[in-house]
């Protein structure tokens, strides 16, 4: 089964789209901001990582800096999905490294595909 770390500092948003992905098959483990983040990647090594960029604590770009130096981590496929839907935002989260980047609000659709893309 393929496993997920979902990190999203709206409740809200992240236990719909948590439960969401659960209902279409996948294992996730949640956190609530970047640093928590951080220390799941460590210690359960996720399949991939779908992170939020604007969180208190620690922001996706952070988390993602944090994961590109690891050379264990940073293989993981890291997906932005984020309110910030701006042309120069997008580019900034993709030169980053991540492998994709979803604006919000998406559709359920929309997810699963760069998610099945993300893993290929």
């Amino acid at each position: 089964m393929i496993h997920i770390l979902l990190i999203e500092d709206d409740v809200g948003i992240l236990e719909s789209t948590a439960e969401l992905l659960e209902l279409e098959g996948y294992r996730i483990t949640t956190a609530t901001n970047g640093k928590e983040g951080l220390q799941k990647i460590f210690h359960l090594i996720p399949d991939l990582v779908i992170c939020d960029i604007v969180m208190p604590v620690m922001d996706g770009y952070e988390l993602l800096e944090k994961i590109g130096i690891q050379p264990t981590f940073s293989a993981i496929p890291f997906i932005f999905f984020s309110a910030k839907s701006e042309k120069n935002d997008i580019k900034h989260g993709l030169s980053m490294g991540a492998v994709d980047y979803l604006t919000k609000p998406f559709e359920l659709d929309e997810l699963l595909l760069v998610i099945k893309n993300s893993l290929q």
